[in-house]
């Protein structure tokens, strides 16, 4: 088991478009948190106008930055198996599936909870580096940090399970990061006007709910949005694991 983890690590870190998309959502966290929120303070939000839930607001929109990068590198890092005939070689190593599935759900959640903890903390620090730089002070701030981060995290491993999810199911790429985008750009907005304020039940506006992010008017408490949230996910991972014991392999 231990051999498979390194297996599932190595892949996931060893290629070019981890790095890549990491790179780029931090660039656009520092463009958002240090230069538009931090430096020139002109969006308007509670972060620029120094109100005393300026951090949290960056917590929140700074996590948001990066999370749907957190699916697509997860949809690489399973799909590419499929894309390139790597599944094949995996499963020879290891022919209880079972395992190399959980393997896999556990190295990409592992790697959503540091990736998310790291972009929210660099998003906290590129704020105040932006602050220094306007010479603006914040006011006592009204947050608590840990519940903060402990949501962030859940955030970010929820996205990241969403990926491989897909990923699994569609055995493609491209098909896959459609699904993702699709669902949270075009189905859920549509959806949200037929249902009003059911929308907030919703998968990916319950997941966003659990750190306040969605642009839906009715929201879920964090708590309640943790609990539908883990239940579209329990139901998203049994599917795929069903599909991943009963298809072949290619």
């Amino acid at each position: 088991m231990i051999s498979t983890f390194k297996s599932e690590f190595r892949k996931l870190l060893t290629v070019r478009s981890t790095y890549i998309l990491i790179i780029f959502s931090v660039l656009i966290t520092i463009l958002f948190a240090f230069y538009f929120e931090g430096y020139k303070g002109n969006t308007g939000s509670a972060a620029s106008t120094l109100s005393p839930l300026a951090l949290k607001e960056i917590l929140t929109s700074g996590g948001g930055m990066g999370v749907m990068f957190a699916s697509i590198i997860a949809i690489l890092f399973m799909a590419h198996e499929y894309r390139y005939n790597m599944i094949t070689y995996t499963l020879t190593a290891n022919a209880n599936r079972s395992k190399v599935l959980l393997t896999k759900l556990v190295t990409i959640s592992i790697f959503g909870a540091l990736y998310g903890l790291f972009i929210v903390l660099f998003a906290l620090g590129s704020y105040m580096a932006g602050l220094s730089l306007r010479d603006a002070e914040l006011p006592t701030q009204q947050f608590d940090l840990l519940p903060e981060l402990a949501r962030i995290t859940y955030y970010y491993v929820g996205y990241a399970l969403i990926g491989v999810i897909f990923a699994a199911i569609t055995r493609n790429v491209v098909g896959a990061i459609a699904t993702l985008f699709v669902l949270s750009i075009t189905i859920e907005p549509l959806l949200t006007l037929l249902l009003k304020d059911n929308a907030k039940y919703l998968p990916i506006t319950a997941l966003d709910s659990t750190v306040g992010a969605t642009f839906s008017q009715s929201v879920l408490s964090p708590g309640m949005a943790i609990v539908v949230s883990a239940g579209y996910l329990a139901f998203g991972v049994a599917v795929a694991w069903l599909l991943f014991l009963r298809r072949d392999a290619v």
